[in-house]
């Protein structure tokens, strides 16, 4: 599987980058695992950035096993995983994370099946 990056302009974010990148860690690192369960083939990672209204947009994307529905409203309670001897920490940190620099941090099944999570931040203004 090779990740794909769809990044058309650059986008600039008012946004610590240790904080980001703890973020765009995590994110990869569940994305990763949620398709261990499925066909090597069938694995996607897609990640895009994008301009939208007045914030940034990284949307990392996997065809991995998706989100039980009922699970949704509760993936960034603290000390909540999906996963089997997960600590429930690194969902809720993040959360915290993008809130902490304006933003926020959502998560949704796709229609043709796995998951995406979407980081919004304010835009940085042009110098």
């Amino acid at each position: 599987m090779v990740p794909e990056l769809q990044a058309p302009d650059a986008v600039r974010v008012i946004a610590d980058p240790v904080a980001v990148d703890q973020i765009v860690h995590n994110l990869l690192t569940n994305a990763l695992q949620a398709m261990d369960a499925v066909d090597p083939a069938q694995r996607t990672l897609r990640l895009t950035v994008q301009r939208l209204d007045d914030a940034g947009e990284l949307r990392v994307a996997d065809q991995g096993t998706g989100i039980a529905p009922e699970l949704l409203p509760r993936l960034f309670e603290p000390f909540f995983s999906t996963r089997e001897g997960g600590l429930g920490l690194g969902l809720s940190l993040c959360e915290t994370l993008a809130q902490g620099m304006g933003g926020t941090l959502s998560a949704a099944n796709r229609p043709g099946g796995g998951a995406v999570f979407t980081l919004r931040l304010p835009l940085q203004e042009p110098t």
